[in-house]
This record gives C-alpha cells, sequence and structure tokens, in this order.
C-alpha cells in the first residue's frame, strides 16, 4: 500500500474503493459500520471536512502517538472529539492498544478540556497584584465544562475508549481492528478492508526549500505577522498564530504548524526566531508550539508556570518522554501576571483571560507604540455580567474582563465560535475609532460580518502590521547588536568584556543583491555575520551552499592566514556585521572560542560537511548546525580492530563514519556493518553517565570523525530536536 509520503506532490489524496489518504496524514477507511480513520495528526478534521467526507465513526490511534523527528502528534483527537460532541451530538470512538494508552489519552483530555486539576501559584502573581484581580479558575472552569441537561462534562461524555485486547478491537458487529507490532489491520466481514504500518508517518514537508529561491524580509522594528487567522474547524483557514517582531527580532505566538518552513523560504531565518509565547494547551495553539521547540537551536518559551506545568504534563503524556527530558529542550521565562517581562528594550504584559483553560492574553510595548493580542478569551459585556450574577467572578475580574484594550495602537482580537469565543456583535458596538485600529482572527474570513466596520487579520508576511515608534526604547541600537552576536555559537556565552569589545570594533553594512562582499584569492581581512538576508558562497563559479541570518562566513582566511578560499556575493538586500580581522582575533585570543574555531578550521578540508549530507538525521541539519557539529568533530585514524567501545564500560565519544566500517555487537546480536555517513554511539549511555550495553569496533581500516561526550551533549542542547531524533539510539545511518 502506498502511503501519503510516496505519492507526488499534485497527484491529489490516493484512493481505492475502500480507503484513502488524508493530505495532513492518516487514513480514511471506509466500512459497513462507518467511516474509520488510522492515526489522527493535526488538523486532520479539516480534510474530513475538506473532501465533504463524513466524520469517522473511530479513531484508531498508532502505538507512537507522536513522531519525533516532526515533532508532533499523530494523535490530535481533540478536534474529532469536540467535533462530534458539539456538532454531532455523539461521542468519539477511540480505539487504543492498551489500557495504559488508554491512561495516557485520558490525561492528554484532563490538561486540554478542563485545564489543570490545581490553581497557580502565588508567586504567578506580581508583588501587591490585588488578590480579588485574579481569576478563580475552578469557578470559570466549571462554567464552560457545565453543559444544560448535561450537567458537568467528563472525559467519558466526550470519548469512548475501545481498548484492543490482545491486539484486537471491534466497531459494530463485522468490523474488526488489528493492531500489531508491524500493522494495522482494518477487517470487514472478515475481509482485509486496509492493512498499514503500525506507525503512521506524516506526509512529507511541502516542498519548500530555500535554496530553490531568494527572498528578501525587512522585519519591522515593532509589528506582528499573521501567520494564522483561523480556527480549528475552518478547512480553508490556518489555526491563528503571530510573529510579534520587536528589534527587528521575532517572538513566536501559538505557531501554526510547520511555520518555520513557511517563514525560511520566505527569507525569515529560524535563527531570527528566538521565542515562543503559549498561551494555553488547546491542540490548534500548542501544536505548533512544540514543534517549534525542536527546531534549530534552543530558544526561550514564554507563559506561566501553571500553563507550562499543563503543557509538560500533556506532551509527556502524548510523546512517553519525562517531563524533566522535555523542559530541558527550551529555556524557561516564566511570565507573572502584574508584572512586565522586558525583551529588547520593550515590554511584554501579560494577564489571565476568561477561557474555559487557564489562558492569557498580553499587550506589547515599544518606544511609544503598543499592540495588543487578546488570546482566547470571551469578550460579552452580556455574557460576562450574567456570569458575575451568578457568582463566578469578583467585582474587580468582572470590571477588567468587561473592559476592552482600546486604547493601543493595533488590536488583534479573537472572534471565534461562542459562546467559548468572543461574538463578533460585541465587537462590532465597539466606537469607530477603535474598530479604524481592530484585526480580528481566530474566525474565517467569510464569516466576519459586513457593513459593520470589522475586518479579518490579512496573514502573510507581504501583511505585515507595521507599528514603527517615532521614538526607539533607550540602548535599542546595543540591544540589537548582542542580539545579533548571540544567533553565532560561539559567541553566545561571552564573557561581557568580551561582548563589549565587540560592540565597539564592529560595524554595519547594508548591501544591495548581487553585491560581490569578499573575492575568492583576496586576503581575509573581516569576518562577517549576517543580520539578515541571504549570502550565496561560490568557489571557482559553483555554488556551494546558502547563508542566513545568524550564520556567518570569513573565519578560515582569517584563522589559516590563507586566502579567500569562496566568493561570498548576497543574493538579496542584506545587513551585515563586519569586524576587521585584528579586532576580530583580539576579542577571542585566549578563549574557548578562539579553540573551537581552530578546530574547526582543522576539519574544514577533511570532508566532513560532504559526509553529514550522507546521515539521514544529519543532512537535514541547516548550514549554522553543520557548521555547529563540525566544531566538535575531530578525526580519527580507524586501524583494524580497534575497539572503540566495550560493553560494561562507561563510553567517552561517538563516532561519524567515513571510509572506515565499524561493527557492533548489541545484546540482540551483531548488527550489519556501519559505512561511510553513519552515526554510532550509545545517545544514552552518554548523556547518562551509564555503562554501554554494547561494543564497537572497526572492522576495516579507515577515518573517522569522533566527538566527546561533553562536546556531544552540548550540541545537544543547542539543537533539542536532534536530540530527541538521537534520543534512545546506538546508531543514525
Amino acid at each position: 500500500m502506498s502511503t501519503s509520503e510516496e505519492r507526488g506532490p499534485s497527484s491529489g489524496p490516493p484512493t481505492t474503493a475502500g480507503w484513502l489518504a488524508l493530505p495532513r496524514g492518516g487514513y480514511y477507511v471506509r466500512t459497513s459500520a462507518g467511516p474509520v480513520q488510522i492515526g489522527v495528526p493535526p488538523e486532520t478534521i479539516k480534510d474530513v471536512m475538506e473532501l465533504k467526507l463524513d466524520v469517522p465513526v473511530a479513531y484508531v490511534l498508532p502505538r507512537e502517538l507522536f513522531d519525533r523527528r516532526r515533532g508532533l502528534s499523530v494523535a490530535e483527537f481533540e478536534f474529532p472529539a469536540y467535533y462530534s460532541f458539539f456538532l454531532l451530538k455523539r461521542r468519539c470512538r477511540l480505539v487504543v492498544v492498551s489500557r495504559d494508552v488508554e491512561r495516557r489519552v485520558r490525561s492528554i483530555f484532563q490538561e486540554s478540556l478542563f485545564g489543570p486539576s490545581a490553581g497557580p501559584l502565588p508567586s504567578e502573581f506580581a508583588d501587591g497584584f490585588p488578590e480579588s484581580h485574579r481569576p478563580d479558575f475552578q469557578k470559570e472552569s466549571d462554567y464552560f465544562r457545565t453543559v444544560p441537561g448535561k450537567g458537568r462534562l467528563t472525559v467519558d461524555d466526550l470519548i469512548e475508549f475501545i481498548v484492543a485486547d490482545q491486539g484486537t478491537a471491534k466497531i459494530g458487529d463485522d468490523v474488526t481492528i488489528e493492531i500489531g507490532m508491524d500493522s494495522i489491520v482494518v477487517r470487514d466481514g472478515g475481509r482485509e478492508a486496509v492493512s498499514v504500518g503500525a506507525t503512521v508517518a506524516l506526509p512529507g514537508r511541502t516542498p519548500t526549500d530555500p535554496d530553490l529561491v531568494a527572498h528578501s524580509f525587512a522585519p519591522p522594528s515593532f509589528g506582528v505577522t499573521v501567520l494564522g487567522a483561523s480556527h480549528g474547524f475552518d478547512p480553508s483557514g490556518k489555526t491563528t498564530g503571530f510573529l510579534l517582531w520587536m528589534g527587528g527580532r521575532a517572538i513566536l505566538v501559538d505557531p501554526p504548524t510547520d511555520s518555520t518552513d513557511y517563514l525560511r523560504v520566505r527569507g525569515v531565518a529560524p535563527k531570527t526566531i528566538d521565542g515562543v509565547i503559549l498561551t494555553h494547551c488547546h491542540a490548534d495553539h500548542d501544536a505548533g508550539t512544540f514543534q517549534k521547540l525542536l527546531e534549530e537551536s534552543q530558544i526561550s518559551l514564554y507563559t506561566t508556570p501553571h500553563i507550562l506545568g499543563s503543557f509538560l504534563r500533556k506532551y509527556s503524556a502524548l510523546s512517553g518522554l519525562s517531563e524533566d527530558l522535555l523542559r530541558r529542550t527550551f529555556s524557561f521565562h516564566p511570565v507573572r501576571i502584574g508584572a512586565p517581562v522586558h525583551v529588547r528594550g520593550g515590554e511584554l504584559w501579560f494577564r489571565y483571560t476568561l477561557h474555559s483553560i487557564p489562558t492569557i492574553g498580553f499587550d506589547a510595548f515599544y518606544g511609544n507604540r503598543s499592540i495588543s493580542i487578546s488570546g482566547d478569551t470571551l469578550y460579552d459585556p452580556e455574557r460576562v455580567t450574567r456570569m458575575y450574577e451568578a457568582g463566578v467572578f469578583s467585582d474587580a475580574r468582572y470590571q477588567a474582563l468587561v473592559g476592552f484594550p482600546e486604547h493601543h495602537s493595533a488590536i488583534l482580537h479573537e472572534a471565534g465560535i461562542p459562546p467559548l469565543h468572543t461574538p463578533t456583535s460585541a465587537l462590532a458596538a465597539l466606537p469607530d475609532d477603535v474598530k479604524k485600529r481592530l484585526y480580528l482572527v481566530h474566525i474565517a474570513a467569510k464569516d466576519v460580518p459586513k457593513d459593520v466596520g470589522l475586518r479579518a487579520a490579512r496573514e502573510g508576511l507581504e501583511h505585515t502590521l507595521r507599528v514603527e515608534p517615532s521614538s526607539s526604547p533607550r540602548f535599542s541600537e546595543a540591544i540589537e547588536l548582542l542580539d545579533i552576536f548571540a544567533m553565532v555559537d560561539f559567541l553566545r556565552d561571552l564573557p561581557l568584556t568580551r561582548a563589549k569589545a565587540l560592540l565597539q570594533v564592529s560595524r554595519r553594512m547594508t548591501l544591495p543583491a548581487g553585491e560581490l562582499i569578499v573575492k575568492q584569492g583576496t586576503r581575509g581581512d573581516s569576518f562577517y555575520i549576517i543580520a539578515h538576508g541571504t549570502v550565496q558562497i561560490v568557489r571557482d563559479g559553483v555554488a556551494l551552499k546558502r547563508y542566513r541570518a545568524g550564520d556567518y562566513f570569513g573565519e578560515m582566511a582569517i584563522l589559516l592566514d590563507q586566502p579567500r578560499s569562496a566568493d561570498a556575493v548576497s543574493l538579496t538586500d542584506v545587513d551585515l556585521i563586519a569586524i576587521d580581522r585584528n579586532d576580530f582575533l583580539a576579542v577571542l585570543r585566549g578563549s574557548e572560542m578562539l579553540t573551537r574555531l581552530e578546530r574547526l578550521a582543522r576539519v574544514h578540508n577533511e570532508g566532513a560537511w560532504e559526509l553529514l549530507a550522507k546521515n539521514s538525521v544529519l543532512a537535514a541539519l541547516t548550514s549554522a548546525q553543520k557548521t555547529q557539529l563540525q566544531m566538535y568533530l575531530s578525526p580519527y585514524q580507524g586501524d583494524d580492530n580497534a575497539v572503540l567501545w566495550r560493553a560494561g564500560d562507561i563510553p567517552k565519544r561517538a563516532y561519524l563514519v567515513d571510509d572506515a566500517i565499524v561493527t557492533m555487537r548489541c545484546p540482540e546480536g551483531e548488527l550489519k556493518p556501519f559505512a561511510s555517513g553513519a552515526f554510532v554511539g550509545e545517545v544514552d549511555a552518554l548523556r547518562t553517565g551509564g555503562p554501554a550495553p554494547s561494543s564497537a569496533r572497526v572492522t576495516r581500516t579507515g577515518k573517522l570523525f569522533s566527538i566527546e561526550k561533553a562536546d556531544l551533549a552540548r550540541f545537544f542542547e543547542d539543537n533539542p530536536g536532534v536530540y530527541l531524533s538521537f534520543l534512545g539510539a546506538r546508531f543514525v545511518e
């Protein structure tokens, strides 16, 4: 059976009389009991709606609920469950392989439907923030989860679990689901309707190779790019998410899935985005958040400890990874309600909104301008007043919820489906002056009412709302330069004195597309960091690679005191930071950074870059990640029968195989030989300091590259997505 990854990009969903592969992943199988869906990647309910299919009567969850390489769930049952319950007035049936998976799913639903069982700690609020202004989450959640005629909802009101005891489950009288170790089989009346792999593969990413075309995007000093403006039930729209620009760099807010791919091909390099704001833990807001956390370089996560705890519990249950391990994949910046979070000279002020689970919205201030982003919230003075009269709120909380943030330069406010979200009638009643600065999100464009002064926010970089201040924050230029230095891995941890020296010797350069920045064969007189734009590296007329924001070049000719090995040409308009040769060496002299760069220079001509392209995971690294990894590699000549590590010993390093052959013996037996491009190493033992359960030796003399335990740990810490791809591995080919 062909999977969705194998079909051509324009062939449409593959289908037979009995099944089809859904565009977003998973399989839709027609049976006599009704349609059954195998695997539930994010937003596949939109596939069903867009293709005008009957909503499945049951969803089969695969053994692995989470795709680590993509950072996405293949068991996103929240919206199918909501759709079945609220629109079709029936329970959603989930077929799971075991009681343990049922327990995990219940845990996920507890966080996403009802929120944390305990309230937030007092430390989540600023000192002096009045108790009367704080939400009573228990009362607010109970209001939303109480349905007339049904009472207080529980997980079992929405979901019927069908456990595949001994690997088999029944749907109706004639349909059986067999969940094996290697396959999932649906039988109807004894006939095999479909057989697919036990692990549901996500479709390949949309072809957005950034090397196919070079785009240039000049970010605002302050503004918002709307990445999605709709909701989870709009088949033609993206779920709501934003890029908040401050000081020329961005923070993602509830990013839709695969946002980084969309941005990269349009000229926004991943390193331009150094943070994510998580407003709450519904699937249409957190699915892309976890994916971004696992992409290039460790980034900052901004949310309250209360919401973070819910997020970690949910994704620990989903992925099977510990909360502690997940916590190490990002840098947590806790938000305190009633106190500012300082970002690049600006401020973010957060608040708890009115929603079914704990949710935050915020106001951003930069210079003399401000932007308000509502988050999911119910702004409806009439309904909020009824809730107040029913005793749900304190007086102060009520006054805050019936007020509207009308004084901001731009307002992005949700207008989702009532009664959980803001009705458009409440927004239409606002003064005309406010509506001129108001942009609606969390609503399908077709549902925005006409002739009442409301408009939907427009998606895409080309529609970025630029809210440029007439006066910049204090020290904004120095902050921006330090941010650019921080995008370079070997400059990120410079001591303050060296950072001060860099500020003094750096100079900005702005060049148009097509400009020759450095010429092959000339003396290396400067080191360059790309702040914005794309640079092409060309040797002897052959294009080798492209560099983007956060990448750097020019260091080799300086370190080796050799002529430039290639041309560097601006493909787009570029903004560069240049540091003269002598200043560069003076700032780094005697530091670990210089040692790492010198090691990079030694392996530069050893062929490591080309070797990475032969590895299924390492080939997908960005240029910056490959350069960083090369810094940690040391050439190693492996003689025949040389032992790399022994079973029972604590391993000290891992290896990347070049032209040698390596054989590994595991408790399960001897594995096939590993050749060029293979990564071999006991990753878990290297991470924990425990003994290796396997042994490895060279069985054909040749070259390898070694990476020390501490360096591997540092690389994984900086690149958490790569770490999860290697977790539990002894080898990656």
